[in-house]
């Protein structure tokens, strides 16, 4: 993960965001892998938060968007969208169930 994601995860604590829901996305510049994605869902457990199952790497980043900042690939738009919905479903279900 980049320095500026590790420095930020340092002043984060999980009074901060312990039972929240997380969705993780990473952008590279090569091929799409999941290296960082992993990094993270571990570095958000040791804060307690909750990552959902999906996730998203969006490889070639410079060719990934179009002028307007959207995703030249329908495919990764549509999983965006799909990482998305699920975190704010995690979401209503963490907060219900501290109800």
């Amino acid at each position: 993960m980049s320095g500026v994601m590790k420095n930020t995860l340092d002043w984060v604590y999980k009074d901060h965001v312990g039972g929240k829901a997380f969705g993780l996305m990473s952008t590279l510049g090569g091929i799409s892998n999941s290296n960082t994605l992993n990094h993270m869902r571990i570095a958000v457990r040791w804060i307690h938060g909750w990552c959902v199952p999906e996730q998203v790497a969006v490889g070639k980043v410079k060719e990934a968007f179009d002028d307007d900042n959207n995703l030249t690939d329908t495919d990764v738009a549509e999983r965006v969208v799909g990482l998305a919905q699920s975190v704010v479903k995690a979401a209503i279900m963490l907060r219900d169930n501290k109800e």
